[in-house]
C-alpha cells in the first residue's frame, strides 16, 4: 500500500514521474499477490508463505516506486534524497524476484531448515552484492551522456570492473539457482501431499519462463517491451500467486496432476510442430525455386504436413508425458486395466474389486457396497452379502466421503472411503468406470447366491416341517388311533370272557379281537415307515441297530453327537442307503461307517472294498435331493476296482425362518468320480 501510494505522487505530483495510467495498471497488476498473500496470511496465519506470496507483487512494486523516486532527479521537482535513490535504482532491479525467491524457500510449509537458511543467506548477499556492484558503475550514471551523480562511484580500472560485474552476476545466478533447487528438494523428499502442493507450484512457475521466450520473441521481432513483456508479467504477478494461493488452501480443488500434464502435453505440441512446419517449409523451399507463386506452395504443404502430423503427435505426447507427469493416473489406469482383462479371461475373481480399488487408490478403509436388484431403495450389501448402512461406515456419518455408482438412472453400489479426499474421489471415479464389468458382475453373483441360498433355505424349512409333521403323525397313530383300538379289544375280550365257550357269539368276537390286532400291526407298520423307529433311541444306536445285522463285517465309528431332528434323520437314512447299495451291489467284503461331528456340521461317510464304479442312479440321486434340501453335500469317490466311499456333510442346526446369508464356499453338490 506505501508503494502505491508513493507512486501516485510521483505520478500526480509536481515531479510528473510516469502516467496515471501507468500508475492504475500496475496497481492493478501488483494487487492480486498482495491480495492473495493477505487471504492465505488470515486462513493460515502460522506459514509465512501468505507473506511471501505478498512480497511476489510488493518486491516489484518497491523497485519502481525506488526507480520513480531516483528518475526526480532529472526532473525540476527532485524529491529527498533523490541522488542516493537514483544510485540505488540502477541496481535495484535484481530485488524484481525477491518474492518468488522467498516462495521458493518456504513453499509449501513455511520453514526454512537446513541447507534452506545457507541457501537463503546466501541468495540474499548475492543481490545486495550484484545491486551495489551496478549501481556503483560509473558508465551506468550517464543519461544523454551527462553523468548526473559522480561522487558516489567505485573508481576501479577497467579491467577490474568487468571482472567484478561478472563476478556479481555468476554469483547471484548461482544463488538463484540454489533457490529454485530448493523446492526440488522437497519436492523429492516431501510426502504425497508436498508433492501435489509443489505441482501446483511447477504448474504456475512453468508458465514464467514460456512467457519470457515468447517475450524475448516478439522483442526480436520489434515489439514493443509493453507487449512484449505483459504477459510474462501478468504470468509472474497474477498466475503464480493464483496458484500458490490454491495450494496451500484448496490443493484439492482440481486434478493437478491432469492439468500439468495436458499443458506440458500442448506446449510440446506446439513446439514440436512448429518445428515440422518449419522443416517443411525449408524442405519445399530447397527442392523448389523460391518464388512468389512456390513461396505460397511451401506454406500451403507446411501446413498440409504439420497437420497430418498434429493429432497423432499430441496423442503420443500425451501418453508419454502422463506416464512420467500424471503417474498415479497411468498406474491406476493399468492396474484397473489388468485387473478387468484377468476378470474378462477367467483369471481373477470379480469380488477381489474392493482389494484392487484399495490397493490403486491408496485407502486400505475403503469399503465397496452393492444395490442388489429389486431391493429396497438406499439398502446396501457388502461382499458377503450382510446389510450395512453406509454411513456408519463413512467417518461421522459423512456423506462427502462416499461415491454412489449408477448405470443409467438406477443404483448399483456405493464406495466408502476411509480417507476420503477430491483428488481420491476423481481417481475412484475413473477406476469405477473402467471396472464396471466386474463391479457389475460380483453384484449379479450375489443376487444370485442369495437367492440359490433362499431356494436351499426354503427348502430346509419344508424337508423339517415335514420331518416334525411325520413325527406328529406317529405320535397321534401311537397315542391315538391304535390306543383306542386296543382298548376295543380289551373290551371285546372282556365281553367274550363272560360268554360261555359254548355260545354262538364266542367265535364271532375272538375273529373281531384278531382283526383289531391285526389292524394295530398295521398302524405300527404305518408309523414306523413315516421316521425310522430306531431313531427313538438316538442317531448312535439307531445305527448300531443298522449294522447288526449285516452279513459282510463293518466297523462302526460313532462319535457322541446328538444333531437336531432333520439332520439325525437325513445323515440315518444316507447311512441305510450307502449299506444297502455295498451289501447288494458292491460285493464288498468289508465296510466301515464312521459319524463324526466338524465345525457345527454331521459327517457321515460309509466305504467298502467292492468293485467301485458306483455313479448317479435313482437311489443316490434321491439321496442327493435328500441332502442338499437338509443343506448339506454329498460325494461319491468310486474309482473302478477300488471301492467306494459315500460322504455326506449335513449342517447340525436347523434351518432360519427366512433367508439366510449368502455363503460363496457353501454349494451342495454331488461329485462322481470314476
Amino acid at each position: 500500500m506505501l508503494t502505491g501510494v508513493l507512486r501516485a505522487m510521483l505520478a500526480f505530483g509536481p515531479a510528473r514521474v510516469g502516467s496515471p495510467v501507468g500508475w492504475a495498471a500496475s496497481l492493478v497488476l501488483f494487487a492480486p499477490s498482495i491480495a492473495l498473500g493477505w487471504l492465505v496470511s488470515r486462513r493460515r496465519p502460522e506459514n509465512p508463505v501468505g507473506i511471501a506470496l505478498a512480497w511476489v507483487g510488493t518486491a516489484p512494486a518497491a523497485v519502481s516506486a525506488v526507480e520513480d523516486w531516483g528518475a526526480t532527479l532529472r526532473t525540476g521537482h527532485p524529491w529527498p534524497a533523490a541522488r542516493l535513490m537514483f544510485v540505488a535504482q540502477l541496481g535495484v532491479w535484481v530485488w524484481n524476484a525477491a518474492g518468488f525467491g522467498a516462495l521458493c524457500l518456504f513453499f509449501p510449509g513455511g520453514r526454512l531448515a537446513g541447507h534452506s537458511r545457507a541457501v537463503a543467506l546466501t541468495a540474499l548477499c548475492a543481490a545486495v552484492v550484484l545491486n551495489a556492484a551496478v549501481s556503483l558503475d560509473p558508465h551506468a550514471r550517464a543519461v544523454d551522456g551527462t553523468v548526473l551523480v559522480n561522487d558516489l562511484v567505485l573508481h576501479l580500472p577497467a579491467g577490474a570492473r568487468t571482472v567484478e560485474l561478472v563476478v556479481a552476476f555468476a554469483c547471484f545466478l548461482g544463488a538463484l539457482a540454489a533457490v529454485v533447487a530448493v523446492p526440488w528438494s522437497r519436492y523429492r523428499r516431501g510426502d504425497e501431499l508436498t508433492r501435489l502442493q509443489m505441482r501446483w507450484l511447477l504448474l504456475g512457475a512453468g508458465t514464467v519462463p514460456v512467457l519470457l521466450a515468447i517475450g524475448w520473441a516478439a522483442e526480436a521481432l520489434g515489439g514493443s517491451d509493453g507487449s512484449a513483456f505483459g504477459s510474462f508479467m501478468i504470468a509472474l504477478l497474477a498466475v503464480v500467486p493464483t496458484t500458490v494461493a490454491v495450494a496451500v488452501l484448496r490443493y484439492d480443488l482440481f486434478d493437478i496432476d491432469r492439468l500439468l500434464s495436458a499443458s506440458v502435453s500442448w506446449l510440446l505440441t506446439v513446439l514440436t510442430s512448429a518445428a515440422i512446419f518449419a522443416l517443411a517449409v525449408y524442405g519445399v523451399g530447397y527442392a523448389v525455386t523460391a518464388t512468389v507463386t512456390t513461396s505460397a506452395l511451401r506454406t500451403t504443404v507446411a501446413a498440409f504436413v504439420t497437420a497430418l502430423c498434429l493429432l497423432p503427435l499430441h496423442r503420443r505426447l500425451t501418453d508419454t508425458v502422463g506416464r512420467l507427469i500424471d503417474r498415479d493416473r497411468t498406474v491406476v489406469r493399468a492396474q484397473v486395466g489388468e485387473f478387468v482383462g484377468q476378470v474378462r479371461d477367467g483369471e481373477a475373481e470379480p469380488e477381489r474389486t474392493e482389494a484392487v480399488l484399495r490397493t490403486v487408490l491408496r485407502d486400505p478403509g475403503l469399503r465397496l457396497l452393492f444395490h442388489l436388484p429389486g431391493g429396497l431403495a438406499g439398502s446396501y450389501v457388502d461382499l458377503d452379502g450382510g446389510p450395512v448402512d453406509p454411513l456408519s461406515l463413512a467417518r461421522h456419518g459423512d456423506r462427502e466421503a462416499t461415491l454412489v455408482l449408477r448405470s443409467g438412472a438406477s443404483d448399483t453400489g456405493m464406495i466408502v472411503f476411509g480417507a476420503p479426499s477430491a483428488r481420491r474421489m476423481r481417481r475412484a471415479r475413473e477406476a469405477v468406470a473402467q471396472a464396471r464389468l466386474p463391479i457389475e458382475v460380483t453384484r449379479l453373483r450375489l443376487e444370485l447366491r442369495g437367492a440359490l441360498e433362499e431356494v436351499r433355505a426354503s427348502r430346509s424349512r419344508l424337508m423339517l416341517a415335514s420331518t416334525e409333521e411325520r413325527r406328529r403323525l406317529e405320535r397321534d397313530l401311537h397315542d391315538g388311533a391304535q390306543q383306542q383300538i386296543v382298548a376295543v379289544g380289551m373290551r371285546l375280550r372282556s365281553i367274550q370272557r363272560q360268554l360261555p365257550p359254548s355260545h354262538r357269539s364266542h367265535h364271532e368276537l375272538d375273529a373281531a379281537v384278531e382283526a383289531l390286532e391285526g389292524t394295530v400291526a398295521d398302524l405300527r407298520r404305518l408309523a414306523h415307515g413315516i421316521r425310522p423307529a430306531r431313531l427313538t433311541d438316538g442317531l448312535g444306536p439307531a445305527l448300531r441297530a443298522l449294522v447288526a445285522a449285516s452279513p459282510v463285517p463293518v466297523d462302526l465309528v460313532v462319535a457322541d453327537v446328538e444333531p437336531p431332528e432333520l439332520a439325525a434323520t437325513t445323515a440315518y437314512y444316507v447311512a441305510a442307503e450307502a449299506l444297502a447299495n455295498a451289501l447288494k451291489h458292491a460285493g464288498a467284503g468289508h465296510i466301515r461307517v464312521e459319524l463324526a461331528h466338524e465345525d457345527g456340521s454331521v459327517r457321515v461317510e460309509v466305504s467298502d472294498d467292492g468293485t467301485g464304479g458306483a455313479c448317479s442312479g435313482f437311489g443316490l440321486t434321491s439321496l442327493r435331493d435328500r441332502v442338499s434340501a437338509a443343506g448339506g453335500t454329498l460325494r461319491i469317490h468310486s474309482p473302478v476296482g477300488e471301492g467306494t466311499t459315500i460322504s455326506a456333510e449335513i449342517p447340525a442346526r436347523n434351518p432360519p425362518p427366512t433367508a439366510v446369508t449368502p455363503d460363496a464356499h457353501h454349494e451342495p453338490e454331488l461329485a462322481c468320480e470314476s
